[in-house]
């Protein structure tokens, strides 16, 4: 019997030899690579830290936590945090281009607190109670050029401390929070002015 045998063209057998040389660790190692990309946590910045965001109109602002303070009412004739701290943080912030203000949650925008393994936002809570609330600048003021300004944010929080978050539509900036009070006296005045009018001294 005449033994036949089959010819292989030139060009497959360069492509076999080109796959055969790529190492399957090279493969394992992009995978793994792109997973950890998909699950890595945004970077905690540390407080004070400033980054930039777009505006409720678009614009170019540049925001940074400066403060916290943390608030019990000593009286119980005055309104009270439903877990344990009415708790503010006071953003300073500067429009870069034209003026413009933080964007509000109904942009799909907000601000959090995460800590004890729980999400608290401005709406949780007493927070809206806090004596602070109406007397100080809130996210209503619009920035201009060439003026910064630091207006304040209020949360109802078990704890101290905890990891503050800008979350948007693009992604998530976080800063963790300082577990006492934190801020410069003219950061920190606007909210002891504010406690003393609702208060008393």
């Amino acid at each position: 019997m005449t033994s036949r045998r089959l010819a292989v063209p030139a060009a497959a057998l360069a492509v076999a030899a080109a796959l055969a040389a790529v190492p399957p660790a090279a493969h394992a190692s992009t995978t793994a690579a792109a997973a950890a990309q998909e699950v890595v946590a945004p970077k905690l910045l540390k407080f004070g830290q400033s980054v930039r965001i777009a505006g409720d109109q678009g614009n170019p602002l540049r925001i940074a936590p400066v403060g916290v303070y943390y608030h019990r009412p000593a009286s119980p004739h005055f309104a009270k945090p439903r877990s344990k701290w009415f708790v503010a943080i006071a953003l300073k912030v500067t429009a870069l281009s034209k003026a413009d203000r933080v964007p509000p949650p109904i942009s799909g925008s907000q601000w959090r607190v995460k800590t004890g393994g729980r999400t608290f936002t401005v709406f949780s809570g007493n927070a809206s109670s806090a004596p602070w609330v109406g007397r100080t600048d809130g996210q209503e003021v619009t920035v201009h050029p060439g003026s910064a300004e630091v207006i304040y944010y209020s949360f109802d929080l078990p704890k101290t401390g905890g990891v503050l978050e800008w979350s948007t539509p693009r992604g998530v900036t976080r800063w963790q929070i300082p577990a006492t009070k934190y801020g410069k006296a003219a950061v920190i005045r606007p909210l002891l002015d504010a406690i003393a009018d609702y208060e008393g001294r």
